[in-house]
């Protein structure tokens, strides 16, 4: 990576696009896909854990948005979506290739599997530079499943409760099979009817990254608005983990709220809410994009969480919205991710520059030289904060309960 990282932005972005061809799972490994051996997996992480909780939480997966927020809790947190990444995608953007690689797979999943959906995911602006060689095959739970009931019973204590991350986000989709989608595009600052119409945006980037068309639509296919691939809730999951509780005798609050953003508003304000429960003062914020966040790294120093979905201008707006409860006078350190693509809703760097201009912001992620392709960023970029944070211990102690939890969110979007 640092010899990446010295490399012209387009020879490094090409190069690391090819490496995901390698990270990418053998088709051939769908043969012997398990829903339960997926399931237990990621169960796995809670292996040594002995004590039981007060809240687990479950649904949609925000990224730092819901780790903060399951962190807070005091409790482990069970998505409701899993992503498979395949060898294989569409070097000239073709949306009709895309779905063949995969199509038939995610027929006899969803169909051998009962309680999911399958969503093929295409997004050829945003993943470009992962589309033309790897394909997302998403793993949606419509109902819960009996691994989640056990651990539930098992790490849930007596009278505890539930808590459900119920997001609204929306995307039109494909319907492909009886419990199988196509998604193309995703969240950014390009709706999904771009996607689909065309623009002179988006035929300037197809041009510009060598894509044949910019020509989206599967139209033998169905086309209507449902739950977003990445950040959306499917509403069965909710109500059938609701009726799971109440048969169990345990609590079950349910928090709905429209856009991914909300959530991450709501992790801010409730990191604040435990800090000033405790008779302590924010040491600053720490501003994380999609997979670059670092959960520990905030609870251990007090920092106010603020995750951005991406680097694209709604994320941008996201944060000028929050800045007016930023504390004052305290440090802020800022994530830009390293995206490998330049899109046309991104955010110039100097955007961001002028945004954070009026606070002791520092840069602990892709370098302004390097903006958005920095090779280096993926291995070293939370050293910074590491350092600083080994130098400002002040831990958050103590939990939000759900109910707070609760109240906090019915506050959001007023």
């Amino acid at each position: 990576m640092e010899i990446l990282s010295i490399l012209p932005q387009g020879i490094s972005r090409n190069i690391i696009s090819r490496f995901q061809s390698f990270t990418g799972l053998p088709q051939e490994y769908l043969q012997y896909f398990s829903l339960s051996e997926l399931i237990n997996k990621r169960l796995d992480d809670y292996a040594q854990v002995e004590d039981k909780y007060d809240c687990i939480t479950v649904g949609s997966g925000l990224g730092g948005a819901t780790s903060y927020l399951s962190t807070l809790l005091g409790g482990p947190f069970l998505p409701q979506a899993f992503v498979l990444t395949l060898k294989g995608g569409s070097k000239k953007g073709s949306a009709k290739d895309y779905l063949d690689r995969s199509l038939s797979d995610a027929l006899r999943i969803s169909r051998e599997n009962p309680g999911i959906i399958t969503i093929q995911h295409f997004d050829p602006i945003h993943d470009g530079w992962l589309t033309k060689y790897v394909n997302h095959l998403r793993l949606k739970l419509v109902s819960l499943p009996i691994e989640y009931k056990i651990f539930i019973r098992k790490y849930l204590k007596p009278g505890g409760t539930v808590l459900f991350l119920d997001c609204g986000a929306q995307w039109l989709r494909n319907k492909v099979g009886e419990y199988s989608f196509f998604q193309v595009g995703g969240w950014g600052d390009i709706p999904a009817e771009e996607y689909l119409e065309g623009s002179p945006r988006i035929e300037e980037y197809c041009t510009q990254n060598n894509l044949n068309s910019s020509n989206w639509k599967l139209n033998e296919f169905p086309l209507a608005f449902g739950p977003e691939s990445e950040w959306g809730a499917e509403p069965k999951l909710a109500n059938e983990t609701a009726a799971f509780c109440q048969e169990e005798g345990f609590n079950f609050i349910r928090i709905s709220l429209p856009h991914p953003h909300d959530f991450s508003q709501l992790a801010f304000e409730s990191a604040e809410y435990v800090i000033k429960k405790n008779g302590s003062k924010p040491a600053g914020v720490i501003i994380e994009t999609f997979t670059q966040f670092d959960t520990q790294a905030a609870i251990r120093s007090s920092l106010l969480p603020l995750w951005l979905i991406f680097n694209t201008k709604d994320s941008l707006n996201f944060l000028k919205h929050m800045q007016e409860n930023f504390p004052k006078g305290k440090p802020v350190f800022f994530s830009p991710l390293a995206t490998f693509s330049i899109t046309p809703d991104i955010v110039p760097w100097v955007d961001w520059e002028q945004t954070l201009a009026n606070y002791m912001w520092t840069n602990i992620g892709t370098r302004p030289s390097h903006y958005p392709s920095d090779p280096r960023v993926l291995i070293h970029w939370s050293e910074p904060l590491r350092n600083w944070v080994a130098n400002n211990p002040q831990p958050l102690i103590g939990n939000i309960t759900p109910e707070a939890l609760k109240l906090l969110s019915e506050n959001i979007n007023r």
